[in-house]
């Protein structure tokens, strides 16, 4: 887990860096009612904002799962004692990352929560007017998903989130936050303010929902400067992953966020095949036409942590302690199921068997270059390409 007095310390500088030159970012698109205000930018400010410390607090709760191999996960932990299985019942449920909701204690809980309301208060201090497009994407990027951790953390254990209410209110659709005067919900920040006021369907690999199903969260936070690439590193992830693309079958089956994030494809389903084909790789060859409507899998809504929403053992043959070696002529010591119970070892297991298999493969850490259509140059982007 993270150093928490470190990052006590570090909590009290201010979020505002110095004048580093980001990308430069091109216009708005244009939202309207309520959140119109959110709409204006200064093209020309220097002003960044630092996430050293959503970076550093990330580092201690997300474990990074890596790519999928697109297999299906198959049978099910079955445990001694029970008929029940603490595992999800996904066929991709081995795939996204995870946040270590069951290692948290009160401290980590009360850090994540500071650095939410260190957020929230930013435009009162600086108003988001006066950032340009790239650093305003990188701050609702970070506000929505430390909102969504800070929530599930405070409500943990949860084992799905569709049904999920708060005060009545779908968890989606509830106003969590209030920026600039205005109440906000997580889908106001996806889907009416980045979605309508950013033009390329890169944004929606930047969202985290709390769920397997969804795009995967980053062990570190979106910057202004990276955050173009950063969110195309996402799309590689979730293009080449099962709950992104299914090709069961021959046939193209795709996750439902696309639907949500329809208008981000003027002329559907085209736009979508070629966007999906410019991040595919290894199912490239079986990613065939997308002609009518598309068909769309069913969203894995188990919340993204290492137990399936389960706090402890779940029976006596989970309640065997863990013994883990740490470095070369370490003691072995054992570990509580706590740490590791074990649908969290299968899940483990199957990532570092599947790190192996790439490295066998020489998959890991191999850098594809993919010919993503651009803009014309009138468009003044750089290398790092965005839009609004």
């Amino acid at each position: 887990m993270f150093d928490s007095i470190r990052i006590v310390r570090r909590m009290a500088a201010a979020l505002l860096a110095g004048c580093a030159l980001t990308a430069a970012p091109a216009a708005f698109a244009q939202t309207s009612g309520e959140f119109a205000r959110f709409a204006a930018a200064d093209d020309n400010s220097r002003v960044t904002i630092d996430y050293d410390v959503w970076t550093e607090l990330l580092n201690g709760i997300v474990f990074d799962v890596g790519h999928s191999d697109r297999r299906p996960a198959r049978g099910r932990l079955q445990v001694t004692g029970t008929l029940m299985s603490p595992e999800s019942n996904s066929r991709y449920r081995y795939e996204s990352n995870r946040v270590i909701y069951h290692l948290m204690e009160d401290i980590h809980r009360e850090l994540i929560s500071a650095y939410r309301a260190e957020l929230e208060a930013l435009p009162a201090q600086v108003a988001l007017s006066s950032l340009n497009p790239n650093e305003q994407l990188a701050y609702w990027l970070n506000l929505h998903n430390v909102v969504v951790i800070d929530e599930l953390s405070q409500r943990y254990p949860v084992r799905r989130l569709d049904n999920l209410r708060f005060n009545g209110q779908p968890f989606y659709e509830a106003k969590l936050v209030t920026i600039e005067g205005v109440p906000l919900s997580l889908n106001d920040i996806r889907l009416r303010i980045v979605g309508a006021g950013w033009d390329d369907p890169l944004v929606m690999y930047g969202f985290f929902s709390g769920a397997i199903g969804g795009p995967p969260l980053r062990n570190e936070a979106f910057t202004g400067a990276r955050v173009w690439s950063q969110l195309r590193l996402n799309a590689r992830e979730f293009v080449n992953a099962l709950r992104g693309i299914d090709t069961y079958q021959r046939r193209t089956i795709i996750s439902p966020i696309y639907r949500e994030h329809r208008d981000l494809f003027p002329d559907w389903p085209g736009d979508l095949h070629a966007h999906l084909t410019s991040f595919a790789e290894s199912a490239a060859d079986d990613l065939s036409a997308i002609e009518g409507e598309p068909s769309y899998l069913d969203y894995d809504w188990s919340i993204a942590d290492l137990t399936n929403g389960r706090f402890g053992c779940t029976s006596g043959a989970d309640a065997n302690p863990v013994t883990i070696v740490s470095g070369a002529g370490a003691t072995s010591s054992a570990i509580s199921c706590r740490v590791l119970p074990a649908q969290a070892i299968r899940l483990v297991n199957v990532v570092v068997s599947r790190r192996m298999e790439f490295i066998r493969q020489g998959r890991l850490g191999q850098v594809t270059v993919l010919d993503i259509p651009t803009a014309p140059a009138a468009d003044d982007r750089e290398e790092d390409g965005d839009s609004r």
